[in-house]
């Protein structure tokens, strides 16, 4: 049983996406005036939930590739053969569902932001359809999935905000995806091209690609900026609590990163770092409206 249960935990991938769906979640939360409350935390879950299901699904989808690679088997749990294929897309079927039940629960709004991210994240990865391997698709799918839609989602859970305060922040995750996106593309460029995948990257090239990869976080950047300068969206401090958060998880990748020759070694060292760090940083500013209250109750002695 604990053996199966490795398998299932494993087929999630949860540790992939854990934090950078925290962020687009908050931030979606955030740009609607939202706090941390039970709306917040079911489309939380739902949010994890349906990313869970779209890399179920692409782990399902590609065991058959996977298992000739003996590292992407071992790390696959179906190509590995500790769990079925019907079983894979059975748990797989079950996530969505609860998601989707979870979604409806917060109002159409959710519910269709929420969807919208499920069906894609079908589609992304189906071999009837394979959005992941068509160009340009594969950047605007990804995009929706892993940040767009939940962004949308948590925002609509809410709907508190006008358009000059949720923009800024919804180009922001949807600029640091593309980027994301970009990255493992050229990170995979090499293996991607001897196996014959078709994506944006063996379309365009490493030059081209890289270039697009640091405008798409420039773009980011800037959009942050906005977020934190002009619509005052994020607080100053939860920035200020990133960089030092993240500089205390990377400081000792710097010699590998001071010998970086390209773009993804010099960028690898610090994506998970400062996605953590963000991560922290979001769910602090939506605890603290509850500090005063459980330092009290900590502080209640006793009669």
């Amino acid at each position: 049983m604990t053996g199966h249960l490795s398998a299932v935990w494993r087929l999630t991938r949860f540790q992939e996406y854990v934090s950078f769906v925290i962020i687009t979640t908050l931030l979606g939360a955030a740009a609607g005036q939202g706090s941390l409350a039970w709306p917040l935390i079911m489309v939380l879950i739902a949010n994890w939930l349906a990313v869970g299901f779209a890399f179920m699904v692409n782990d399902v989808e590609d065991a058959p590739d996977d298992a000739m690679t003996p590292t992407k088997a071992r790390r696959n749990p179906v190509s590995s053969g500790h769990i079925s294929p019907r079983s894979a897309r059975l748990l797989s079927l079950t996530v969505a569902v609860v998601a989707s039940i979870l979604y409806a629960s917060l109002g159409l709004g959710p519910f269709l932001a929420g969807g919208a991210c499920i069906v894609l994240g079908y589609l992304y990865s189906s071999r009837h359809v394979r959005l992941k391997a068509t160009p340009v698709a594969d950047l605007i799918s990804h995009a929706l999935i892993l940040a767009g839609l939940q962004f949308l989602a948590a925002y609509l859970t809410f709907d508190g905000g006008p358009l000059s305060r949720w923009a800024g922040a919804f180009v922001l995750v949807v600029a640091i995806s593309l980027y994301g996106q970009l990255f493992n593309e050229l990170r995979d460029f090499d293996g991607d091209l001897s196996a014959g995948v078709t994506h944006t990257a063996s379309l365009l090239g490493r030059r081209t690609t890289t270039s697009l990869m640091m405008a798409w976080l420039s773009i980011g950047v800037v959009s942050a900026i906005f977020s934190i300068l002009v619509a005052r969206m994020i607080p100053v401090w939860v920035i200020v609590l990133t960089v030092l958060l993240a500089g205390l998880m990377s400081w000792r990748r710097l010699p590998q990163v001071l010998r970086a020759r390209s773009a993804v070694e010099l960028h690898g060292p610090f994506q998970k770092p400062v996605e953590i760090a963000a991560a922290i940083a979001l769910l602090a500013w939506f605890a603290l409206p509850w500090a005063p209250s459980v330092i009290s109750n900590l502080m209640v002695t006793p009669p």
